[in-house]
């Protein structure tokens, strides 16, 4: 049995575009001109849609997606315990903006939102927003402990819809994970 709602954490390095991406998420078009200047965002903010029609082990579900966009700001720190609880999946996110120090800030929010909460590395993945081919993700230098993370480039500006399916993706493996434990 599936569950019908996932509770999903975006978190990741300040300025590395995780609202501008949830936004994408939600709406039927992705287009990265509406978006606007991009304002921090204070705490978190909770974006929820719907996944229809997703393929997993065989089964056609539908799900609701709360997307916890969370601040990448280290004042908002001690909201972490809250936002950690019934976490169903973590989507770490960084870019070139933040690559120089991503690698530390990834292992710090792993640590603390996937590992001592023994979440499975297949509700962790980690998207590397790019916004031109030349970055790749083997410039982020991740350590070890995420070796069985996956790591997904997406790129914003190309206006397709390959965000979502990665997305959807995800979201059948953290579906699938969730369904073996039970």
């Amino acid at each position: 049995m599936f569950p019908n709602k996932l509770k999903i954490l975006f978190i990741g390095p300040s300025d590395s575009g995780k609202s501008q991406i949830a936004n994408c998420l939600r709406s039927d078009s992705i287009n990265i001109e509406e978006a606007g200047t991009p304002r921090p965002t204070q705490g978190v903010r909770i974006v929820e849609f719907e996944l229809s029609n997703l393929n997993v082990n065989g089964k056609i579900v539908n799900v609701d997606i709360e997307l916890w966009d969370c601040s990448g700001n280290h004042r908002f720190e001690s909201c972490w315990p809250s936002l950690r609880v019934g976490v169903q999946g973590v989507i770490l996110v960084c870019s070139p903006n933040t690559a120089d120090t991503a690698s530390r800030e990834l292992e710090l929010l792993y640590n603390y939102f996937v590992s001592q909460p023994k979440l499975p590395a297949k509700q962790c993945v980690v998207f590397y927003n790019c916004t031109d081919e030349q970055d790749v993700i083997d410039s982020l230098n991740l350590s070890p402990t995420f070796s069985k993370v996956s790591q997904v480039p997406i790129n914003m500006k190309s206006g397709d819809d390959r965000l979502k399916v990665d997305f959807s993706n995800y979201i059948i493996s953290v579906l699938q994970s969730i369904n073996k434990e039970k």
